[in-house]
């Protein structure tokens, strides 16, 4: 009920509202998605968003102009972003449908993401669709483009999403010794209940916490009052403890290893050949440049990009995490890089009624566009 009123109260004075669809998974659980209307061109190829851990669809559709499924609804791109069970109207356990807080990484993968992929690719009649995922989002997309899946994928964009080889913060080193101490914690974390009581005292935060803001979610100048608050009212959702428990065992170890820790994502980065855009915040602490750089090293894709996003590459602002895709300029600086690359890798436009079925569509060739760097 909570997620469905913040969701009206951040779209009203909108032009538009999406369409919400539901998704059901394997192992019984509604997959919220919400689809953008486009123009009267639109592009055959849909692009699913997927919002990072512990955030709902509002991390890709944020208030005002910070929404990238709207930047790239409006260009002409059939835009879905999904929501993660547990997350916004996707199903959360409750005492009486007998779900709980027990779900792990590999769930989100092979439940809830290829619930989302099977319910896009059935309503818009593609064979294949675009990610764009934040975080935790887009290293969802790295363990798909491990399967047979990757067959789906027509491309890939990934804004922060690390595979922990490479991850280190010392606010995060002083909890590992106790790290065996999340065992004891209950199976719900609170935090989007927290933060949403804790959006009153959002200028508060800015003024005595802004360095952890800065090293955790929002470089300096990157989020005012406003804007904070609303992110806190909307975008912040409670998380399991059986996640945080394997986030934390990945950060301990430096891998990125299944529950059984039998298979190591990070060990697979060579199976990845779709195309890749990886873009990163310069300062970014949670998930440096580096743990990004070395996945574009590694994977065997001919067709891959790696961005940098700050100042000193010519940017308007420094990126921290959340930031580059819901910072005060992401609008300006991060979503035309997205939408630039997959303009660069959109095969064919949709036919149109007055066109006709007798229209041949020839797909633009990629196959000139090499391994360099955006």
């Amino acid at each position: 009920m909570m997620s469905r009123l913040t969701s009206l109260w951040l779209d009203y004075g909108r032009s538009f509202a999406p369409k919400r669809f539901s998704a059901r998974t394997r192992d019984g659980w509604n997959i919220a998605l919400y689809r953008y209307p486009t123009g009267k061109h639109s592009h055959r190829t849909p692009v699913l968003l997927c919002h990072g851990m512990g955030a709902n669809h509002h991390n890709m559709d944020g208030p005002g102009k910070l929404s990238m499924a709207r930047y790239l609804a409006r260009r002409g791109y059939d835009a879905w972003a999904m929501e993660l069970r547990g997350a916004g109207n996707s199903t959360r356990p409750n005492w009486w449908n007998g779900k709980r807080y027990d779900w792990t990484f590999e769930d989100y993968v092979h439940h809830d993401a290829r619930a989302a992929l099977r319910c896009v690719l059935r309503e818009t009649g593609a064979e294949r669709v675009h990610w764009v995922g934040h975080s935790m989002g887009g290293m969802i997309a790295y363990a798909l483009l491990m399967t047979p899946i990757q067959t789906k994928l027509a491309s890939v964009v990934t804004l922060g999403s690390p595979t922990m080889s490479q991850v280190g913060h010392p606010l995060l080193d002083i909890g590992i010794p106790f790290a065996g101490l999340l065992r004891y914690l209950p199976p719900r974390l609170p935090s989007g209940t927290f933060t949403r009581l804790a959006s009153p005292f959002a200028s508060v935060i800015l003024r005595f916490g802004q360095g952890t803001l800065s090293e955790l979610g929002f470089h300096e100048g990157n989020v005012d009052r406003r804007l904070l608050q609303t992110l806190m009212l909307t975008t912040v959702e409670d998380i399991p403890a059986s996640l945080l428990r394997e986030f934390a065992r990945w950060y301990e170890t430096k891998t990125m290893s299944d529950r059984y820790a039998v298979f190591d994502f990070t060990e697979h980065l060579e199976r990845i050949v779709n195309p890749l855009f990886i873009i990163a915040g310069n300062k970014d602490e949670l998930t440096p440049a580096r743990d990004l750089r070395y996945i574009y090293e590694q994977v065997s894709s001919s067709d891959k990009a790696f961005r940098v996003i700050g100042r000193e590459h010519g940017f308007r602002s420094d990126y921290s995490h959340a930031d580059l895709v819901l910072g005060l300029n992401a609008a300006a600086d991060v979503y035309p890089l997205v939408y630039k690359w997959l303009e660069s890798h959109r095969a064919e436009r949709a036919l149109q009624p007055s066109e006709g079925p007798h229209l041949r569509v020839i797909p633009k060739s990629t196959a000139d566009r090499g391994a360099q760097p955006m």
